[in-house]
């Protein structure tokens, strides 16, 4: 919500189209699925918080950085999970 509130601010007109998902046929593709776009996320983000910090927008890029954080804790959790897995 903060990243619509911020295009708004600066002029913008927020939208927003989910990315096709290919849908699992078993629970460790699931996972893989899962895995592949939290690291996407993450190489989004970071290109938007270089964006962010081109522009002199820091405190936009600060926030993006939070959820990069965040996404990047997801990834490091699913591969923990892929890496334990047991066929």
């Amino acid at each position: 919500m903060f990243l619509a509130d911020k295009i708004v601010a600066l002029g913008g007109t927020p939208t927003a189209a989910p990315a096709p998902v290919e849908i699992a046929t078993d629970n460790r593709r699931m996972l893989e699925i899962a895995l592949q776009s939290e690291r996407d996320t993450v190489r989004r983000y970071k290109a938007r918080a270089e964006q962010a910090e081109a522009l002199g927008e820091i405190a936009l890029k600060v926030r993006l950085e939070d959820v990069i954080v965040d996404e990047t804790h997801h990834a490091e959790e699913i591969d923990r999970i892929l890496t334990n897995w047991k066929s």
